[in-house]
């Protein structure tokens, strides 16, 4: 994990995106309830800070490979209780993948950071590979085969950075960082509704799928989400808007329509050692009620305080008042300097980030 943290510090372009484990299981539950996948299966390197790491949600597929086998049926010592034990492995995409491995780290950092589809899933196959080492045939296509793990779900993420790479540099001719495509695809997601995705603790972000399933529609603006614009701001080549002190703070104002959600996400890239080293806040307000939100307020820490623990933050509104909104970002504490970071803005937004 340090050695992924070091080489992302080092090329801070470079968006490592690191399957979560398929560690999980519900034998032997320490932290949740019978029947329920425990928490504390995620390892290294999915344990790291500044990749991207994904979970596996289950896919739609109904049939092929294991989707029409319960999880007691496939891996029985793993999975012996109901409810999980009576869940179908693929069917239902609103659940996640048994096996993926859960958070949160052992310094208490949310990971999964997202989730995709992970079971049951259609790729290409070696010649030389036997069918054996495959969870079953794909229509009589040898070229093909069906398989499953976090290892399928996270090239299906990997290929949403390139496209939302590709947005930054033809569409907003920006050359995107690490902790920009990261907090734009964390950003994006929409939160699964299965028992097992909310289980302990029905909100976002959790241990389960940590900050939600990956849903490139509410990434970036595009024809089916007419009211979805996109502000940004991505620092590691403007050293005027680093942080360079502890208690340095940013603001920026942003008008929106209110015919849209809110969602507003910090990413950074982390200076590498154990734990959070370098510590940001978001806040969020609104100006004319002066309500305000912070980061992460509703992660399992259950602690009315700015987030200490995680390098990724985010707010969100789901029907917000129209009007000014102020965003904050705080350096709660810096142990080097300088600090950059990557702020995404979606939703109604009737105006850019104007700086404060």
């Amino acid at each position: 994990s340090i050695e992924v943290d070091e080489f992302v510090a080092s090329h801070r372009d470079m968006l490592i995106v690191v399957s979560a484990g398929n560690e999980g299981q519900a034998a032997d539950c320490q932290n949740s309830q019978p029947g329920y996948v425990d928490w504390l299966s995620i390892g290294s390197p999915a344990s790291c800070k500044n990749a991207l790491t994904v979970g596996a949600s289950r896919s739609s597929r109904t049939s092929g490979g294991y989707a029409g086998f319960t999880y007691s049926q496939v891996w029985p010592d793993r999975f012996p209780d109901p409810p999980i034990a009576a869940e179908k492995v693929s069917g239902n995409a609103e659940g996640l993948a048994a096996f993926s491995s859960r958070g949160p780290c052992d310094d208490r950092r949310i990971k999964p950071d997202v989730v995709a589809p992970g079971t049951d899933i259609v790729s290409t196959k070696s010649a030389r590979a036997p069918l054996r080492d495959f969870w079953g045939p794909y229509a009589g296509n040898a070229r093909y085969a069906i398989l499953g793990g976090t290892s399928m779900a996270a090239p299906l993420v990997a290929g949403c950075a390139a496209l939302l790479r590709e947005y930054y540099i033809v569409e907003r001719h920006h050359e995107p960082s690490a902790a920009l495509l990261k907090a734009t695809l964390i950003n994006s997601t929409r939160q699964l509704s299965g028992d097992d995705a909310l289980a302990d603790h029905p909100v976002l972000p959790n241990y389960h799928q940590g900050f939600g399933c990956v849903y490139l529609p509410w990434a970036i603006p595009n024809p089916s989400q007419p009211n979805l614009r996109l502000e940004f701001l991505d620092t590691w080549k403007d050293p005027p808007r680093q942080f360079v002190r502890t208690a340095q703070a940013f603001r920026f104002r942003v008008t929106i329509s209110g015919q849209s959600w809110l969602r507003v996400c910090l990413a950074w890239t982390d200076i590498p050692g154990r734990s959070l080293q370098n510590n940001l806040n978001l806040i969020v307000e609104e100006m004319q009620s002066h309500r305000k939100w912070i980061g992460n307020e509703h992660s399992p820490r259950d602690l009315k305080m700015p987030d200490p623990d995680n390098n990724v933050e985010m707010v969100r509104l789901d029907a917000p008042a129209p009007g000014d909104y102020l965003i904050y970002i705080l350096a709660k504490n810096l142990l080097r300097t300088p600090q950059d970071y990557a702020l995404v803005v979606t939703g109604g937004l009737t105006s850019g980030l104007v700086p404060i």
